[in-house]
């Protein structure tokens, strides 16, 4: 089978395997001097997860470099990915150890970070792809940093801290006119469709949370549990029973526009001020 031919066909396969049965929890841990850690686990189902190393065996080289050894299907979550994903949780961030997820039901790893200053910490909105799985493709990406939320600190002479999370600006440059698409067609979403979305978005779910070394005082984010606040939160599972959001849900133009979508729908905790502080001791 010729290479082109390959990849195309398991960049089409596996983009259905992986937009689904997949879960991302990063959660952002913060000092009173503004120095910190980042806890991110990222895995999905086992039965995907086997599924498609079958396929990157069968459809990917595998020969080595000497062109006579198999050098086997990629593994997917390896821990060389997670040290050189520490670049892009911003400068001065840096890996410090990671540990496999392997249970009856998930394969991934959840990998740990520290960094010594907050505000140069970035955290991408969308869940990253495991290795051999397909990113998005170049010309649908938007800007670097688009979907990227950012943090800003102070300390109080009284001893407290403040963390800011600053949410990324929504593009609403296309909104009229896909509201203005909107109204010509039915309100009733495609039975199809529906289908489609609720396959590839089972089992996904969501995550990114913000926790203070301390207690904290005072907070704009109706999401506080003890020293925890959850800055977005995403469970698609239960949106599989809400066919007029899925149907909203088919081509977002970003996070934040889903954000617009799935505000008050259950499953869903999603904070729609562009900054959320967070004050705490």
């Amino acid at each position: 089978m010729p290479r082109h031919f390959r990849a195309c066909l398991l960049l089409l396969v596996c983009s259905f395997i992986t937009s689904s049965c997949f879960t991302s929890v990063t959660t952002i841990t913060v000092k009173p001097d503004g120095s910190g850690t980042i806890e991110q686990s990222i895995a999905m189902k086992a039965e995907a997860a086997a599924q498609l190393t079958a396929m990157a065996a069968t459809f990917g080289d595998t020969a080595g470099k000497d062109g006579d050894k198999a050098a086997g299907p990629p593994e997917l979550f390896s821990e060389k990915d997670m040290r050189e994903a520490a670049t892009k949780f911003g400068e001065g961030v840096t890996f410090v150890s990671s540990q496999p997820i392997k249970t009856k039901d998930l394969v991934g790893r959840v990998a740990t970070y520290s960094f010594a200053d907050i505000t140069k910490v970035k955290v991408n909105q969308k869940p990253p792809s495991p290795k051999g799985a397909p990113g998005e493709p170049e010309s649908k990406r938007k800007g670097a940093g688009a979907e990227d939320v950012s943090f800003k600190f102070l300390r109080h002479p009284a001893g407290t801290s403040v963390v800011t999370v600053v949410f990324p600006e929504p593009d609403l440059s296309k909104k009229k006119d896909k509201d203005a698409e909107s109204e010509t067609e039915s309100k009733k979403p495609d039975p199809t469709q529906l289908a489609m979305m609720k396959k590839m978005l089972d089992g996904l779910r969501i995550e990114i949370g913000l926790e203070v070394a301390g207690t904290i005082v005072k907070t704009n984010s109706p999401y506080v549990q003890g020293s925890k606040v959850t800055l977005l939160e995403m469970d698609f599972a239960e949106l599989m029973t809400n066919d007029a959001v899925l149907g909203k849900l088919a081509n977002p133009e970003s996070i934040e526009e889903a954000k617009q979508i799935l505000k008050g729908v259950k499953g869903v905790k999603v904070n729609l001020d562009r900054e959320v502080s967070v004050e705490f001791k």
